[in-house]
């Protein structure tokens, strides 16, 4: 059984949300709609080895186009009848100021269509603490 933990979740989201929306704006840039994919070697959403005060792993960033979409849903085993949403929500989010958001955590694929964000996608690729290659 998966035990989420909801504050490393939100935490994942809020200290890493400036590269998220970078990964999404610059994305879009480059190839037109799709998703951020976020990955790590551990389960980021499940909390039976969470400790406070522990580093969070090391995370690993990248974005699928939409051309690119089924292909990697279909890696993840996600079944037809919930990937024809998925690639209805990346053709009709809009870019700047949504983006959709895939967390790679253990075995399972969680997908996030983040809206109403206080910081838009654009703005993110502005900041000038950021300076991730692309």
């Amino acid at each position: 059984m998966r035990h989420y933990n909801h504050p490393r979740r939100a935490s994942l989201l809020t200290q890493n949300f400036l590269r998220i929306g970078y990964w999404a704006w610059q994305g879009y840039l480059d190839f037109d709609r799709g998703i951020v994919a976020i990955s790590s070697e551990v389960d980021l959403l499940d909390d039976s080895d969470y400790r406070e005060g522990i580093l969070e792993p090391s995370l690993n960033f990248r974005y699928i186009p939409h051309v690119q979409l089924s292909i990697y849903l279909e890696e993840w085993l996600v079944p037809r009848q919930s990937i024809d949403p998925i690639l209805a929500a990346v053709v009709n989010y809009q870019p700047e100021t949504e983006l959709i958001l895939a967390v790679e955590s253990g075995v399972n694929l969680d997908i996030c269509w983040c809206q109403n964000l206080k910081i838009s996608p654009p703005n993110c690729s502005q900041s000038p603490i950021l300076q991730y290659p692309v």
